[in-house]
């Protein structure tokens, strides 16, 4: 039937008609043709057989169908992008966004279609949304929606904002005791700091514990897009990690285990040899790339049929809170050179000296090396208070001492330790350029970290260029898990770590959680919660603990512990 015709018959409000009509041939398509105002879920929705909860009908919430639950992110004043996944269903799934949770007041509707190709996920960035409004979004097939989610759109000059930062949810290490507590919070988003899931599913070197068994076959490991696919729908099929994904936006970038451990650009040093027979395995860079973004809730860039793998997508990007705040997401995986002392592990990615290597590596690339130092100068320029850098792997230097012929010898050089050429171009050109109160939220570490960071590090009397707060695992195993030492050898060697490294406020890596963070023109606050256990498989027992509390005033790069005493 022609579209003319439709809308005469709109007109002279023979709305059931039409409505009957496209119930029988399953017309979904047609939505496209009439506003929300014509065409409204209070007069059944089409394709479906119930109404909205006006003429007192629900529609029956499926987990089963939405197995992966719905998720939001990267919202701006005016925009957000929504996700869900079918169970291999290929039916046309018709998307709402409401003003109210009952979807009385649906503002905008349209349809998309899941396809194998993208393993049946559905995006769509939601546009001409108003600032600072919650929204509730759903999908629907027939009678059946989607939990409901939600998210708020950035008001255009905040007075505070409240996130949570997080990384490293190893599945196999526990259970999502952090997610059950972080859902229950009162925040406005959350930042997804990487290792959103692990690429292996039984390494024995950390991942032990095997609390939640995920099997890989042959290798345990994945090296195909079927098995990134894998790995996201049963990390995705946690109950709490989805609540928190129906309350609040995600800002996500990836780290290391999204394609392999300690990856840099296409070289995975620990494993896929054994199928692409070099540590550059680009076929598998590509597919783990692509499986990433079917599965974020994220606005980049992306082309499926791009073959250069650094050229296929582009994460890193920049969101404003008015003057109060800019987030700054980077990409420290795909554009990084290889490890400065070598791929080996011990002696050359881990608890190395120095080599002349780590000043002539890159963590960004040029391109974006380029593109980071604008987004500082924009902001100061433009007035912008906070410059939160959301940061893959520690930029605060953490060394172990010196080697018999006087060189230093570092925890980690897959930290920015190993590229610190890089770090003092940085920092050099915050100094230079007057940048203030440059704020670094970081992963990647499984431990708590607070660290001052300095222009020169072999001297804390130098320009203090920031402040760097790391937050542990939500489950991932950190030096408590992985040592197996009791807790006072732990603090002992915590303990030596600070003193060796008077940058360093505060480093504790007994525990697993999240960190919150709060931020208003005058000062940052930053909260670190632990979880009292991710062993017990009845999260709902376990409890939280604030481990600890720190301020940093405006325009000061001085951490200040202001934890309650009785903590």
């Amino acid at each position: 039937m022609p579209t003319e015709k439709l809308r005469d018959i709109i007109d002279r409000s023979k709305r059931e008609s039409l409505i009957l009509l496209m119930k029988a041939t399953g017309s979904f398509w047609l939505l496209r043709f009439f506003p929300i105002g014509v065409l409204s879920v209070g007069s059944s929705v089409v394709g479906s057989s119930c109404s909205s909860s006006k003429s007192g009908k629900t529609f029956e919430i499926s987990r089963e169908l939405f197995p992966q639950s719905v998720a939001s992110g990267d919202v701006t004043q005016n925009s957000a992008v929504i996700w869900t996944r079918t169970n291999s269903d290929p039916s046309p799934i018709l998307y709402q966004i409401a003003k109210d949770e009952n979807f009385e007041n649906v503002i905008y509707q349209d349809v998309l279609t899941p396809s194998a190709q993208s393993d049946y996920t559905l995006r769509v960035k939601v546009k001409n949304l108003s600032p600072a409004e919650r929204y509730y979004y759903r999908f629907l097939k027939d009678d059946i929606s989607s939990p409901i989610g939600t998210f708020k759109t950035l008001p255009s000059s905040p007075d505070r904002i409240r996130f949570a930062f997080v990384s490293c949810q190893d599945y196999t290490n526990g259970f999502y005791s952090s997610w059950y507590h972080l859902a229950q919070e009162d925040i406005d988003f959350v930042v997804h700091l990487g290792d959103y899931i692990y690429e292996t599913a039984g390494e024995a070197t950390f991942q032990y514990a095997q609390l939640r068994k995920i099997k890989l076959p042959p290798y345990n490991v994945a090296l195909t897009l079927d098995d990134y696919r894998t790995l996201y729908k049963i990390y995705r099929s946690d109950f709490y990690l989805q609540l928190a994904h129906e309350r609040f936006p995600f800002y996500i970038i990836w780290d290391d285990h999204e394609y392999a451990n300690d990856a840099a650009s296409c070289l995975s040093p620990d494993n896929g040899k054994q199928v692409y027979g070099q540590d550059c395995q680009i076929k598998r860079r590509l597919e783990a790339s692509q499986v990433w973004f079917e599965y974020m809730p994220a606005d980049v860039y992306f082309d499926p049929k791009e073959e250069d793998y650094k050229k296929q997508i582009k994460i890193y990007r920049s969101f404003s809170f008015g003057n109060l705040a800019t987030l700054i997401l980077t990409d420290e995986r795909l554009y990084r050179s290889p490890h400065p002392c070598g791929e080996g592990t011990v002696g050359q990615r881990y608890l190395a000296s120095v080599c002349e290597g780590i000043y002539q590596t890159s963590m960004l690339g040029d391109e974006q090396l380029d593109w980071f130092k604008k987004q500082l100068e924009d902001a100061e320029k433009g007035g912008v208070i906070w410059k939160i850098h959301g940061n893959e792997v520690c930029i605060s230097r953490m060394i172990l001492g010196k080697t018999n012929d006087g060189r230093l010898s570092f925890l980690n050089l897959d930290q920015w330790d190993g590229y610190s050429g890089e770090r003092q171009k940085i920092f050099d050109f915050i100094v230079e350029k007057n940048i203030k109160n440059y704020f670094v939220i970081t992963g990647d570490l499984h431990t708590y970290v607070a660290g001052e960071l300095y222009r020169n590090f072999d001297d804390i009397n130098s320009e203090r260029v920031g402040v760097e707060f790391t937050g542990t695992s939500i489950t991932s195993s950190n030096l408590g898990s992985l040592l197996r030492v009791d807790e006072k050898t732990l603090e002992n060697i915590e303990n030596t770590i600070i003193k060796m490294n008077q940058n360093l406020k505060f480093f504790n890596s007994h525990y697993h959680g999240y960190a919150i963070c709060e931020l208003t023109p005058e000062e940052s606050i930053v909260e670190f919660w632990r979880v009292s256990s991710i062993e017990d498989p009845i999260v709902q027992r376990t409890q939280k603990i604030l481990l600890k509390k720190f301020r940093v005033k405006k325009d000061k790069n001085i951490i200040e512990d202001i934890t309650p005493a009785s903590t």
